[in-house]
């Protein structure tokens, strides 16, 4: 069979294209791991390897392929949240179902790829169980989330799991150099700061401007840890008015107290923000680990609220009188 061009987790290569060869991808497949960690590039491979019409899947060139990629085929269907911050809702589900009642028109399975499924509401959770306890023969499930602990249990025993884990940094670099022809010191760097996550790698080294709001995430919090109550309350209206944005900044935060609780624990060597060395290891030093822990905990808590739909203003407010306090730097 060809060659996927997926990098890193080969594992989950090897394991399905045997199940594409053998026709045995299951029915419901459930593929979790950190956001841009490469589930969606898995999931598409597979989609499109089920659905081509050459022995060679996914061949890329023959009239199935090309309608994939261009968005038009008939017998699958992508479902996601309308934005970064909304909800998977029943409606959605409802259109799912409608879709799968039909037998294929062009190829031999429908498949449907559902993204973010760690947002969908309870009732779009239930509603989906049905068709997962009975599927149509010719019905393929892949649901794409964060992590199965925030699933309904039902859902996860229905479906194969497939758990992707981050990269080595040295594969992501590789892959720059070699596919995207990233210069090697700018590789190196965009892999550290990915955290193991493949796509945020490449949207990093094609699009500056994803890089460039990673770095206003990191200035934004580094300023308000040395700010008063009044500033920090006009800091967070100011994060809250881009909700989407929001989440991103949330998650560069998140990565930036996990390197401040690396450098509490002796572990420095594996930080991400490296560039941010100084900052790190003062807060390290000024703040207890329960502390750190704690932060974690919050900027947790708040991604998951903000994703279920929370005051995006009153959810930052609350996050940013959690945060310490520091003396200019």
């Amino acid at each position: 069979m060809k060659a996927w061009p997926i990098v890193g987790h080969q594992w989950a290569v090897r394991l399905l294209r045997h199940g594409v060869a053998n026709d045995e991808i299951p029915h419901a497949l459930l593929i979790t791991g950190p956001e841009s960690v490469g589930k969606h590039t898995l999931a598409e491979q597979v989609v499109a390897a089920i659905l081509c019409a050459e022995d060679e899947r996914p061949c890329g060139h023959c009239l199935s392929c090309r309608k994939l990629r261009s968005g038009n085929h008939p017998d699958f269907r992508l479902v996601a949240p309308e934005d970064r911050t909304t909800a998977l809702k029943i409606e959605q589900i409802r259109e799912i179902e409608r879709f799968l009642t039909l037998t294929p028109k062009e190829s031999l399975r429908k498949v449907v790829l559902i993204q973010d499924f760690e947002r969908a509401t309870v009732g779009a959770a239930n509603a989906l169980l049905k068709t997962l306890e009975e599927p149509p023969s010719y019905a393929h499930l892949f649901l794409l989330a964060t992590d199965a602990d925030l699933l309904l249990p039902t859902i996860v025993s229905r479906a194969q799991q497939i758990v992707l884990r981050p990269l080595p940094s040295g594969d992501i670099a590789a892959a720059l150099m070699e596919r995207w022809q990233v210069d090697p010191a700018r590789a190196e760097r965009l892999a550290r700061i990915s955290g193991g996550r493949m796509g945020w790698a490449v949207q990093a080294a094609t699009n500056p401007d994803h890089y460039e709001r990673m770095k206003a995430a990191l200035t934004s919090l580094t300023t308000v840890l040395q700010q008063d109550l009044p500033a920090r309350f006009e800091m967070a209206q100011q994060l809250s008015r881009d909700a989407a944005n929001l989440m991103e900044t949330l998650e560069h935060w998140l990565t930036f107290w996990r390197d401040v609780l690396l450098v509490q624990a002796d572990s420095a060597e594996a930080l991400t923000y490296t560039d941010q060395h100084q900052m790190l290891r003062i807060l390290a030093e000024t703040l207890a680990i329960q502390e750190t822990v704690h932060i974690l905990e919050r900027l947790d808590q708040a991604q998951q609220a903000l994703g279920n739909n929370a005051n995006p203003q009153l959810l930052v407010e609350n996050l940013l009188l959690d945060l310490p306090t520091l003396h200019a730097t």
